[in-house]
């Protein structure tokens, strides 16, 4: 069976973690797989947007442990341990970094690398039987893939300290309340739901949808002035752009626009 799904359809990526005997957890080569296909997401004009998913009952319930044993028997040494964790925390950069839009369906599941997984994307809707744990604590490890930086961002230092001390679940409907998540939906409306935001986003113009990544992103560590500066450079890139034209003569002639990225 193969660990990673990967389909498109509509201008629509759709990556599903396969392994629903196990919850989805993600052997060590799982890691390179998606970065791989992510890579062919960023390198694909006709894909734009990516929607990530997990086969079963669980959208990812994190790292499996039994390839964690290498790390605490002796036979790593600091320098591989480091290589190795290096190599997980590329999946956030490359997901982050992405010029496409991710929109994490959470279907059920989602600890440990699954939550990490799921805060790397854009956009994030839950079904009612979904739940994230930041279980970390509980484990004597530590969070990785730039929960750090990304959670308190999300939800608050507050809220963020709260959920990776305790490790206690977050119900679907808390996730929603505190921003962690867009929408909750019920069970069997998760990949419709997750389908139908991606063909929203997948029909507007590419040009304009990589900016809004690129620049919310950035705004994190900038201030007002800068962020105004990076919103008029994507102001003047879309001006020279046949797509803005097209989107233009498309409103006047009352019709739908088709953009080409260009």
């Amino acid at each position: 069976m193969t660990d990673i799904l990967f389909q498109s359809q509509e201008n629509i990526a759709i990556i599903t973690f396969n392994r629903p005997k196990v919850l989805n957890a993600f052997r060590r080569a799982m890691f390179q797989q998606l970065i791989d296909m992510l890579e062919t997401v960023a390198n694909d004009d006709s894909i734009h947007v990516l929607l990530l998913t997990g086969a079963g009952r669980a959208f990812s319930a994190g790292i499996d442990l039994e390839e964690l044993s290498h790390l605490f028997d002796g036979s790593t040494t600091a320098e591989q341990a480091h290589a190795e964790l290096d190599e997980m925390q590329e999946l956030t950069r490359r997901m982050v970094n992405l010029p496409k839009p991710i929109i994490s369906a959470i279907n059920g599941v989602a600890v440990g690398v699954g939550a990490e997984v799921a805060i790397a994307s854009d956009i994030r809707i839950a079904s009612k039987s979904a739940y994230f744990q930041f279980a970390e604590v509980m484990r004597g490890i530590f969070e990785t893939n730039g929960v750090m930086h990304r959670l308190p961002r999300l939800i608050g230092m507050g809220r963020g300290a709260h959920v990776m001390l305790t490790g206690e679940r977050i119900s679907a409907q808390s996730a929603l309340d505190m921003g962690l998540v867009t929408k909750v939906v019920p069970p069997d409306m998760i990949l419709q739901e997750g389908m139908d935001i991606a063909r929203a986003i997948a029909s507007n113009a590419p040009i304009s949808i990589r900016l809004i990544k690129e620049v919310l992103h950035r705004s994190y560590d900038l201030d007002l002035e800068s962020v105004m500066r990076l919103e008029t450079d994507g102001m003047l890139e879309c001006y020279a752009s046949e797509d803005m034209q097209e989107g233009v003569r498309a409103f006047l002639e009352k019709r739908a626009p088709v953009f080409k990225g260009k």
